[in-house]
């Protein structure tokens, strides 16, 4: 007898894995593609809350359409209301650049308290990463990378909080 059973992507992952968006070096239009004919409910339900056709949706979703293309601000309305920014990423690694989510700034202006926040997630990206290549015959899963790189982001947004933390307490250039 065989069984089959779907668990929810909400459910699949733990609280400290974010949800893979994109493939890396997914071009744009894939990128654009897969956004629009992946999200739940369908083409026609994006198209719904873009308040667009279901089918000019798709034909400006189409890598092969020319004469449709999404513009800037549809763009941002496909990941606003999908959560998948992999257009945003593509678009970065096609320009050289990479991405990283912002987080709101948790120290509360005290500069202790923002290096305490940037040595703790320092910590939990050290600690993801060991315990990814501490365990196992050294192959490396995709829920292992999602928790790495998370942790990497949440450690990059703290390094930025405390560089603004020590910008703004930065002696004013005397006056002449």
């Amino acid at each position: 007898m065989n069984a089959t059973f779907s668990i929810p992507n909400h459910l699949a992952y733990g609280a400290d894995e974010a949800m893979p968006s994109r493939q890396p070096g997914q071009d744009i239009l894939d990128a654009i593609y897969n956004t629009v004919h992946n999200y739940p409910g369908g083409v026609a339900a994006l198209a719904g809350r873009m308040e667009m056709s279901a089918n000019t949706l798709t034909h400006k979703a189409n890598p092969n359409t020319v004469t449709h293309q999404p513009n800037p601000r549809e763009l941002i309305a496909l990941q606003t209301f999908s959560g998948n920014y992999a257009i945003l990423h593509a678009m970065a690694e096609a320009l050289g650049h990479t991405c990283t989510p912002s987080t709101p700034d948790q120290s509360g202006g005290d500069p202790v308290e923002a290096l305490m926040l940037m040595q703790g997630a320092f910590a939990d990206f050290v600690r993801a990463t060991a315990d990814t290549v501490r365990v196992g015959d050294g192959a490396v899963s995709s829920a292992q990378i999602r928790r790495a790189d998370h942790c990497a982001q949440e450690a990059i947004a703290t390094i930025g909080h405390a560089m603004a933390m020590l910008r703004s307490r930065m002696r004013k250039a005397p006056q002449t």
